[in-house]
């Protein structure tokens, strides 16, 4: 019996049903499966390597699906055709491999397609990077699972591509979005809570140190940490 754990079972939940899904990253295929067997989507279950997609394929004859689950050896949306899917999920990897990926197939989206990503770092870039792309964040989860804290962005690409946003408008909300602040959760206000901790332990720390490097790296966490505080006091205010 497949076990997704809590960031893997949200990807399957934020996906729509009876979609054609492309599984950018699937590793084993589990995601892949799962979207096929709950949500009756079609799924190209993609990776860059032989060996997990190799496992995958095991996975997916072994659960009878090859015929709702197809997988192809890719890099990124590489070998992925224009209008081949309503929808891609791309999760497990970094946020800058996220980000080119979804920039060098930009080609490849669509006004009105679903994305659902879940990068392992480097999530200001993401949200960004989704901006600068005229691609919109409509919900958003933070969660913990085995130990760590993940975010899960379920996002539609807008209507005009490429999209044409000005720099200030992408970054005014790449640190928490936007999304969270307005519909918090007990797991964000964790998050923020654990997240403020972490800051104010290497400010601390940072403060011992008398090197331009440090004073600069200093200056960047206290901004942040100012921002963690407001947006906690704002989540306080709705309360």
């Amino acid at each position: 019996m497949r076990e997704l754990g809590k960031r893997l079972q949200t990807i399957v939940d934020y996906v729509k049903p009876d979609q054609r899904v492309a599984d950018v990253g699937c590793d084993h295929a589990y995601v892949s499966m799962e979207l096929a067997e709950k949500k009756n989507c079609t799924v190209i279950a993609m990776d860059i390597n032989e060996g997990p997609l190799s496992i995958a394929k095991d996975n997916i004859y072994g659960q009878k699906l090859d015929s709702k689950i197809e997988t192809r050896l890719s890099d990124g949306l590489k070998e992925l055709a224009a209008g081949e899917v309503d929808a891609i999920v791309i999760a497990g990897m970094g946020g800058h491999l996220i980000a080119d990926i979804l920039r060098d197939g930009a080609e490849k989206l669509r006004p009105g397609m679903q994305l659902v990503l879940s990068p392992q770092s480097d999530l200001r870039l993401v949200r960004y990077s989704l901006r600068k792309q005229n691609i919109f964040i409509e919900q958003e989860a933070c969660l913990q699972d085995a130990g760590k804290w993940y975010f899960v962005l379920n996002c539609t690409v807008g209507l005009k591509l490429p999209g044409e946003v000005p720099d200030e408008e992408a970054k005014a909300h790449m640190m928490y979005g936007t999304w969270l602040p307005q519909h918090p959760t007990k797991e964000f206000e964790e998050y923020l809570a654990w997240e403020a901790k972490g800051l104010e332990d290497l400010i601390t720390s940072l403060e011992k140190q008398k090197t331009p490097a440090a004073r600069a790296r200093k200056g960047g966490l206290i901004k942040q940490l100012e921002e963690s505080r407001r947006i906690r006091d704002f989540i306080k205010e709705k309360e």
